[in-house]
């Protein structure tokens, strides 16, 4: 499931934690193979993880009320 907060991030990082969700359905964990099968699918991340480790959290500051 994803936040739809992630529709503030940068494309790119959207893009990433797709190929991010996507690999887990090869590696159900945080394995070495795991982020193989990221980096195959996306490419290098590091920027984009980085990225959503300190940039993330104020995504949440947005709260959507009916």
């Amino acid at each position: 499931m994803y936040s739809w907060r992630l529709i503030l991030a940068p494309p790119e990082v959207l893009d990433y934690v797709c190929a991010h969700e996507v690999a887990h359905l090869a590696e159900m964990n945080h394995s070495d193979r795991f982020w193989q099968v990221v980096r195959r699918l996306y490419g290098p991340f590091e920027a984009e993880r980085r990225w959503l480790r300190n940039e993330g959290g104020a995504l949440h500051r947005f709260v959507f009320t009916a």
